[in-house]
């Protein structure tokens, strides 16, 4: 009897979990319905979507909103592209002109990621120009971390929580402060 109990619980436990994932893939397909999106693509939590340009999402990639709430902004005439298998995890990213990013990124918590100023250093009437911003493949940028417009991040490369990028880093380093400046060199595999 006690054998038929534990299948039973099992039974139950796969149930439900089969049942969050397609609620997840319910929401994700409500929530990113202005998107071109791959398989897979999951949102935890409700993200913040401001898509008026075109946000392109890979295979498997994941929205979590857990300790913040991520905030994807795409305005008009912008284009954002976000490759198979990366994590946005209540990150703020604004596109008003180009934003890429490789595949199998991780993007913690609290990051903000702009390719634009908005407005010109003392009038906030003057729109400032947009310069694109490209993240390589197998990045990781920890939490609090600032990019900014105009920035290259080349594949592998690692951006230290707090660190304000403002120059393009190159592949498998390590990059942290304010500005960001080199710490050191990642073995390549």
């Amino acid at each position: 009897m006690e054998n038929d109990s534990r299948s039973f619980s099992a039974y139950v436990e796969l149930f439900t979990e089969v049942l969050n994932k397609i609620y997840f893939l319910a929401l994700t397909q409500f929530y990113l319905r202005k998107a071109v999106k791959g398989s897979g693509v999951i949102c935890k939590q409700k993200p913040s979507l401001l898509i008026k340009g075109k946000l392109t999402i890979g295979n498997d990639v994941r929205f979590w909103s857990s300790i913040t709430q991520a905030r994807i902004s795409v305005f008009r005439n912008a284009e954002m592209t976000i490759g198979d298998g990366s994590i946005i995890n209540g990150s703020r990213i604004s596109a008003k002109k180009q934003i890429v990013i490789g595949k199998h990124c991780s993007i913690a918590p609290e990051v903000l990621i702009m390719d634009s100023d908005f407005h010109e250093v003392g009038n906030f009437k003057q729109e400032s120009s947009a310069r694109p911003v490209i993240i390589g493949d197998h990045v990781w940028i920890a939490t609090k971390a600032v990019i900014l417009k105009g920035v290259t991040i080349g594949d592998h490369a690692v951006i230290a929580a707090g660190a304000i990028v403002t120059k393009d880093v190159p592949a498998y380093t390590v990059v942290g402060g304010n500005p960001a400046k080199f710490i050191k060199e990642i073995k390549q595999a």
